[in-house]
């Protein structure tokens, strides 16, 4: 049996993950690890494209609703399968539908404009706090009626959202204290905001659309809450990554700022490719219903399986030469970072807009910043996560 160490509390690991992915992929595809959670379960790991494919994407063969019966057994998207799935996909499509997105062009644009002036006008800001994080939070959080001064919160609630999903991996729930508690908080918080807005007409945004949901007894409260929080995680985790490492890019190549700055129509080009090299979920989980075999190896029913998108969007097999990016790369919208088949990510359509708009607006000023060396970029070394945690930039002003 191929020995290839995967420790979940390694930062390695979650830092350059990359060597290891290609050995999985390469020597064994289908990977058990032994004891490998913090309580001494096994679990499985997929690192090729077209079993990452299958997993996401075969609703008889692989369930989504891996935790039962226990205080992580969340009434969430990510945590759930039909019919109770399809149910809530449904409501989660219609507060995401594509006229909704459409029309909040110019309220998205608002914001970027001001946070965008923020940044300007200070001679050096720590990139991740001051731009990358509040977008997302101040987009969604507006959306749900959360207000500014609850910025703080919001983002410690987000948090908790990756932390349950590293828990529910297999990650010592030691390692991320409090997480729990921060979910049951933003539970509280989202019944008062569905409380103040009953009885409403709806004002048009996923709140109103929420509670009018559960006054129509379509939703439950923790149902309620769930979509919320499935909302605040979608609509912060990969934009915020996405963000944050795009402009890392933009101010470390010349060349490739130069394009984008003389042909700001390849945008969706650069946020495809960047999203297929640095999936910012870089694996989810999955139980086969029943005993599946890959590769002549067989997984048993209800074990639990890593569906690592990280390794499928630098498969070769799908993706020649897949260590490097490439604008021009023909497949690159073929990535599975927002997931895939019936759980691909609802919020995607949004998130490509408001990402999209910041870079078009950043563009005119990338001449103005450059990464401050004396506050280098920091990864993430979350599970199952990969970003920038922190970035200094410097400001010119000519002063």
């Amino acid at each position: 049996m191929t020995t290839i160490a995967i420790d979940l509390a390694d930062p390695e690991y979650r830092l350059h993950p990359w060597p290891i992915y290609q050995r999985l992929r390469d020597e064994s595809p289908v990977h058990l690890m032994p004891g490998g959670m913090w309580d001494g379960s096994d679990f499985y790991v997929l690192s090729r494209y077209d079993d990452v494919a299958l997993a996401l994407r075969d609703k008889k063969l692989f369930s989504s609703h891996i935790r039962r019966g226990d205080y992580l057994d969340l009434p969430i998207l990510v945590n759930r399968d039909a019919p109770d799935h399809t149910r809530l996909r449904h409501i989660t499509n219609r507060a995401f539908n594509a006229r909704l997105v459409r029309t909040l062009g110019d309220y998205v644009q608002q914001i970027v404009d001001g946070l965008i002036d923020e940044v300007l006008a200070a001679r050096q800001v720590e990139y991740v706090e001051a731009f990358t994080t509040a977008l997302p939070l101040r987009i969604v959080g507006g959306m749900l009626g959360i207000p500014l001064d609850r910025k703080a919160d919001l983002r410690r609630w987000s948090q908790a959202v990756t932390e349950a999903f590293a828990v529910a991996g297999g990650m010592d729930p030691a390692l991320a204290p409090g997480f729990f508690e921060d979910f049951m908080e933003f539970g509280n918080y989202m019944e008062y905001l569905a409380g103040q807005r009953a009885g409403e007409p709806s004002r048009g945004d996923i709140m109103g659309d929420l509670v009018a949901r559960r006054e129509a007894g379509d939703l439950t409260r923790d149902e309620l809450v769930g979509l919320g929080w499935s909302f605040v995680a979608a609509g912060h985790e990969t934009t915020m990554n996405l963000l944050g490492g795009g402009t890392q890019m933009l101010l470390s190549d010349p060349a490739l700022a130069a394009l984008l700055v003389a042909e700001p129509d390849r945008t969706e080009d650069f946020m495809e490719e960047y999203l297929r090299l640095f999936s910012p979920t870089q694996w989810v989980l999955r139980r086969p219903v029943e005993d599946v075999v890959l590769h002549d190896v067989l997984i048993p029913a209800g074990e639990l399986v890593h569906v690592v998108i990280g390794s499928a969007n630098r498969d070769p097999r799908k993706f020649p030469d897949p260590d490097v990016f490439d604008l021009d790369r023909e497949n690159k919208d073929e990535h599975m970072a927002f997931g895939g088949g019936p759980h691909f990510c609802p919020g995607a359509m949004l998130a490509r807009l408001f990402v999209g708009r910041a870079f078009r607006s950043l563009y005119p000023h990338l001449g103005r910043l450059s990464l401050d060396p004396d506050e280098p970029p920091q990864l993430r070394t979350r599970q199952g996560a990969y970003g920038i945690a922190r970035m200094g930039i410097l400001i010119d002003n000519g002063a």
